[in-house]
């Protein structure tokens, strides 16, 4: 398969826990993508970088390329960069390392990697499931040792599509699991190394892909960040992403993302808010020579989604999550439990 599969690997102390993650998403991938390049971008303290290397040394498909000198915060962003530039194939797809495929994700790869390979200015992006906490252990956590089951993703895609709130978080529809031609993802640019830790890297190429291919109309609202639970009540460019991926997912064409916690002073999360601004000023820059059309209706062929009730989450999660907002970054934490108080 003309197909390079490139993860950014960061373990510290604090991320160890990845490891047995690391050998369970290499051995379900390798499994189902045996044919493709596999290579590793690898970074962190040199103990767990040690702990890495003697689960991807026994593997033959996997490439480990050691990045001595990460960003501060981490970027994936520059990592799955370092990757592309050492891939030896034309098709790349992005995966991270908490990720595991749908039985119908890779059974499609083939033809869509084709299909890529063919028209070099298309690229799919993928959907994926956040799992629970409760949901993870039960299904994963507790199996690290055996290999997952394609009926095991079955049932997280029959669970979430009929809305069990003890399953998962949400429904991502615009992700960094992307499949794309090699030289024409280098003229756009690649991921762009201004973002230094977490959000805004996957969603800013994204927007590039997407006005390249020309699949869908920009539509005169699609600098608007609005994001929503309910699909149908997405705006912005976070809609125009969401069309590339709901049909994915309404195929069974998904991943799943396993839960971890993040700590609470973290540099990489807390870097979330400067990469958003950046993302937004990236976005209005991208647009000022294309031409929008007038906004269309956001339709579906099945509306399972549209009618999805609020995930509701248990007063104990909720105050932890607060807890945890208001530690990060008080001066917004204030400003919306002001804005919710004008609200009431």
């Amino acid at each position: 398969m003309d197909l390079s599969i490139i993860y950014p690997v960061h373990i510290t102390k604090e991320s160890r826990y990845i490891l047995a993650r690391l050998d369970q998403c290499l051995r379900h991938t390798i499994r189902n993508a045996g044919s493709a390049e596999h290579i590793i971008v690898l970074s962190g303290d040199k103990p767990y970088i040690q702990d890495a290397i003697k689960i991807t040394n026994h593997i033959d498909q996997i490439q480990t390329i050691f990045d001595d000198n990460p960003s501060t915060p981490y970027s994936p962003g520059i990592a799955r960069n370092i990757g592309i530039q050492r891939s030896s194939k034309q098709q790349l797809l992005f995966w991270d390392i908490d990720l595991l495929g749908s039985p119908l994700f890779f059974q499609e790869l083939v033809s869509h990697t084709k299909n890529v390979q063919q028209q070099p200015n298309t690229f799919y992006m993928y959907p994926c499931l956040y799992l629970t906490e409760q949901y993870t252990k039960e299904l994963f956590i507790q199996n690290l040792d055996e290999e997952v089951k394609d009926t095991t993703l079955e049932q997280c895609y029959s669970d979430a599509t009929q809305l069990k709130t003890n399953s998962i978080e949400h429904f991502a529809l615009a992700t960094s699991t992307i499949l794309c031609n090699k030289t024409k993802l280098e003229k756009l640019g690649s991921f762009s190394p201004e973002f230094v830790g977490h959000m805004g890297e996957d969603l800013e190429l994204l927007n590039r892909l997407a006005i390249n291919a020309q699949q869908y109309p920009i539509e005169q609202d699609h600098t608007l960040d609005h994001s929503s639970k309910n699909p149908s009540q997405l705006k912005g460019f976070r809609k125009h992403f969401a069309r590339y991926s709901i049909p994915h997912l309404q195929e069974g064409i998904f991943t799943v993302h396993l839960h971890h916690s993040t700590r609470i002073y973290s540099n990489y999360k807390n870097s979330k808010q400067k990469n958003l601004k950046l993302l937004h000023s990236k976005i209005f820059q991208s647009l000022k020579n294309i031409p929008k059309a007038e906004t269309q209706v956001f339709e579906f062929k099945e509306d399972y989604l549209n009618q999805a009730p609020k995930i509701e989450k248990s007063l104990k999660e909720r105050l932890y999550r607060k807890t945890i907002k208001m530690i990060r970054n008080p001066k917004n934490f204030i400003k919306d439990s002001i804005k919710n108080i004008k609200k009431i």
